[in-house]
């Protein structure tokens, strides 16, 4: 189950009440990204993505901001949001790689980035970024026992409903 990693970033990101947390991707994982940040942790959420109907929805669920990254740099719009200093973390559910250092560069001194979508190649990271700014990046590719659980509870209390259509197979 891809919730699973979600419920297991919010550990690794350790978010607060009111921490900036930029969601790259605003399809399926990162509708349910947002939903996991704004309503379980009461994080403040900038979405960002290419596809105008993807960041309507984001809107829609939950983001405070939304970002068209094919129309304006989100970095220095992150920037100007968060007051100059950076997200507190970032959360990538697409997979161009563009996304993956847009979210290292996106973060504050100290921020953390978390990768749910795997990419279609590798990603650039500046060890001067991570020793200097002191930024950490980590990802899971399954979640445990524990984290069925809280996704399971989250669903139930209503804070995380995954977006479901019905298609008509022919």
């Amino acid at each position: 189950m891809l919730e699973l990693r979600l419920t297991k970033q919010s550990r690794f990101l350790e978010l607060s009440q009111g921490d900036w947390q930029v969601i790259f991707g605003a399809g399926g994982l990162g509708n349910l990204a947002i939903q996991y940040a704004k309503n379980v942790f009461g994080a403040k959420v900038i979405a960002v993505d290419i596809n105008q109907d993807k960041l309507d929805l984001a809107k829609k669920i939950g983001a405070d901001v939304i970002i068209n990254s094919g129309e304006v740099n989100p970095i220095d719009e992150i920037k100007k949001i968060t007051g100059g200093l950076g997200a507190q973390s970032a959360v990538v559910c697409a997979v161009a790689r563009i996304a993956f250092e847009q979210a290292v560069a996106s973060l504050k001194p100290m921020g953390k980035m978390f990768a749910v979508a795997l990419p279609n190649t590798e990603m650039t990271l500046s060890v001067l970024t991570v020793v200097f700014d002191g930024v950490e990046v980590a990802g899971s590719l399954v979640g445990t026992r524990l984290d069925l659980a809280e996704a399971f509870q989250f669903g139930a209390e209503g804070k995380v409903k995954p977006i479901v259509a019905t298609r008509k197979l022919e």
